[in-house]
């Protein structure tokens, strides 16, 4: 299993968690030499021929512009190319639920990014399983990513378990959900 997964390890991400959970795994940012926008010449090349090393790519960097649906299609293409059959975790948002008559879809930036998480589990869902590649796009609810007021959001470590869950269960996972626990507990 060698694992690829967008993002820097330092910063308080998914990517973060998910180093503590694979220890093994390699990270792709530019920290580490790759440009994910692939806006300078030889940045989609460069991801290109590296993405054939793995058979595990997590997807977890949002990327403006479409970058990380542009990752997924990427990677697809690069596998079914060298007939790897891999598994690409894409990591989406509850915000894919906004309509266009939320509030919040009124502001610009907030209704693009809506919009490519969206659009990033659609283009999941059709490549899930299709040349023996498993596609799975996980709806994560609201990150704990250390900033003030996010203190009651998902842990980051939940979400590098399911990661974990997924990879090693047997079946197509093509969708999952994952929200931090709000209910109070009863004694």
């Amino acid at each position: 299993m060698n694992i690829l997964c967008s993002g820097n390890p330092t910063h308080s991400t998914v990517a973060s968690a998910v180093k503590k959970c694979f220890s093994a795994a390699d990270f792709a940012s530019r920290t580490t030499g790759y440009d994910l926008r692939f806006w300078n010449p030889g940045s989609e090349s460069y991801f290109r021929k590296q993405i054939i090393n793995y058979n595990i790519f997590i997807n977890s960097s949002f990327i403006c512009n479409g970058g990380q649906l542009a990752l997924l299609e990427t990677t697809y293409d690069e596998w079914v190319a060298a007939g790897i059959c891999g598994h690409i975790i894409n990591i989406g948002s509850t915000a894919e639920y906004l309509g266009i008559h939320d509030n919040r879809a009124k502001d610009k930036i907030y209704a693009t990014y809506s919009i490519q998480k969206r659009a990033l589990k659609d283009r999941s869902l059709q490549l899930n399983g299709e040349n023996d590649i498993k596609t799975t796009h996980i709806i994560a609810g609201g990150l704990n990513d250390g900033v003030p007021g996010h203190e009651t959001w998902l842990e980051l470590a939940h979400i590098a378990n399911t990661i974990k869950w997924v990879i090693h269960h047997p079946c197509l996972i093509p969708l999952i959900e994952i929200q931090a626990n709000q209910l109070k507990t009863h004694k």
